[in-house]
């Protein structure tokens, strides 16, 4: 189809056949999910934990400390480093108002405490213990396998149940390729990272929704047309919408990462990581798992 990559010459070259090579982008998708559990492996055998849960999900402290005048950030960083805190957490609260989350246990809390209170003004301390990082979790899992349900209950009754299955399969794929990439690069995960999560679901199953509904309408005008035609179609005829609609939200979401990283790093690169994988499911997983499948 001309024009399908907003009629560059460079990309015209290539033509875009998703259904032919719908084994090759499968294979992708695996190969990068393999890839994040055996990282899970490495970080268990350096670290003790697959992940890198922060104070929400394993336990540790929050202070909230006001620091002096010609101090910034950088320097509340310095001292939790120095005080034996492993990727400590950093986000300002106000004028000179910092939050520091460390993930530590009770018997290392009296010695970052000290040190904080050497440099800095320590205004509250709330210590989260690993039942109630426990229970964070569980309502995390919980709420992500209500909406994937509830999602799958929807898209099967308002299309087909294969649709629902195909829509969903694509949505656990942006989950664990998100989390995989968590993984390799050991980025911390606290609270936020879950509302990442249900936008990331909420994101991706609008497009996937836009090119399966595309799909039921070419197999009502051309009843005669295999189901590859018909999905190769589809994806063609929403490709440019698809396209340009994530990379309108990608630039914000770069922006959002280059200038907010450092406070909230789960919730940026979740997000990023996230409209990329989602708009790859919808465009090359979840339309194609139809051809395997059967309409």
């Amino acid at each position: 189809m001309k024009n399908v990559w907003f009629g560059f010459p460079l990309f015209s070259k290539f033509p875009l056949e998703v259904v032919k090579n719908r084994k090759k982008f499968y294979t992708l998708s695996i190969v990068v999910i393999l890839i994040g559990f055996l990282f899970m492996g490495i970080n268990y055998a350096r670290y003790q934990e697959p992940l890198n849960l922060g104070v929400d999900f394993s336990g540790g402290v929050v202070f909230t400390v006001t620091l002096p005048e010609d101090k910034d950030a950088s320097e509340l960083t310095r001292i939790a480093l120095e005080a034996g805190v492993r990727d400590p957490i950093v986000r300002k609260s106000g004028a000179n108002e910092y939050e520091l989350r460390a993930k530590i246990d009770e018997a290392t809390l009296p010695t970052v405490r000290e040190s904080l209170q050497a440099s800095a003004s320590v205004n509250d301390e709330n210590f989260v213990g690993p039942s109630v990082a426990s229970s964070l979790i569980k309502n995390a899992v919980l709420s992500l396998t209500v909406a994937l349900l509830a999602l799958l209950v929807y898209i099967s009754v308002r299309f087909r149940l294969k649709y629902g299955l195909a829509a969903v399969l694509a949505l656990v794929h942006d989950v664990l390729v998100t989390i995989s990439i968590f993984a390799i690069f050991f980025i911390p995960m606290n609270s936020p990272f879950v509302a990442v999560l249900l936008i990331l679901v909420g994101y991706s199953l609008q497009d996937s929704i836009v090119v399966l509904d595309r799909v039921r309408e070419n197999r009502k005008l051309n009843s005669k047309a295999s189901t590859a035609e018909v999905v190769e179609s589809a994806i063609h005829s929403v490709f440019r919408r698809s396209l340009n609609t994530s990379i309108t939200t990608l630039i914000a979401a770069l922006c959002l990462m280059i200038f907010v990283y450092r406070f909230l790093p789960d919730f940026t690169t979740g997000l990023t990581v996230g409209l990329i994988t989602g708009t790859y499911s919808s465009i090359f997983i979840a339309a194609s798992l139809l051809v395997d499948w059967g309409e």
